[in-house]
């Protein structure tokens, strides 16, 4: 038990000193860069034998931005970002960010993300002949930890990292037409990844 209070005791010393408690208000706005692995899409029922980029495998990179609003510990911001730029089966994000942000210099945000996901160019494979959908909308939610280095006049210029973890929260059956057979895949899954990060403060 006096562990437990001593351990309350310098977490909220620590929240309340000046180097974490940031008080002052005002926007961020950056851009991110990264790398990411989908695990979003796979057989439910019929005959498999699509491999790779059809099925969302393997790491793949993004770029995105955010506009984030700082109000003491509270943020509030938006985010959108394209998954796979260039490549098949390309994804699109569009959220809103809200959590919690503590530090000047050196800032921790810990942020949640809910989102419409978007899946295009769906299991573009030349063994698949005919496809029910070429792209869905999901509803996704996740969580994005990020680390930023705050300098130049006024802590104007923003350096740092995203991590972020994202889930579907509803999910898609997409039918398609092999030279073999029918086959039906489940969209909907997770997505891991973590980020550069570049930006201005305001």
């Amino acid at each position: 038990m006096r562990t437990l209070q001593t351990f309350l005791a310098l977490s909220c010393a620590l929240l309340a000193s000046p180097a974490l408690a940031y008080e002052e208000t005002g926007f961020d706005l950056s851009v991110h860069y990264g790398a990411d692995k989908y695990d979003s899409l796979g057989l439910k029922s019929g005959i498999g034998g699509l491999k790779g980029s059809a099925l969302l495998e393997g790491t793949s990179t993004h770029v995105g931005a955010t506009a984030i609003y700082r109000g003491g510990l509270l943020e509030l911001g938006v985010i959108g970002e394209i998954g796979r730029p260039g490549q098949d089966g390309s994804t699109t994000l569009l959220g809103a960010l809200a959590g919690v942000g503590f530090g000047t210099g050196l800032r921790l945000e810990l942020l949640g993300e809910l989102g419409a996901h978007r899946y295009g160019d769906l299991l573009k494979d030349a063994r698949v002949l005919t496809r029910s959908k070429s792209e869905v909308w999901l509803v996704s939610a996740g969580l994005r930890p990020g680390l930023s280095m705050r300098f130049g006049p006024d802590g104007m210029l923003i350096v740092g990292v995203w991590a972020f973890a994202r889930w579907d929260v509803t999910s898609e059956n997409v039918q398609v037409t092999l030279a073999s057979g029918n086959a039906t895949y489940k969209l909907g899954g997770s997505q891991f990844g973590g980020s550069l990060r570049l930006g201005v403060a305001l």
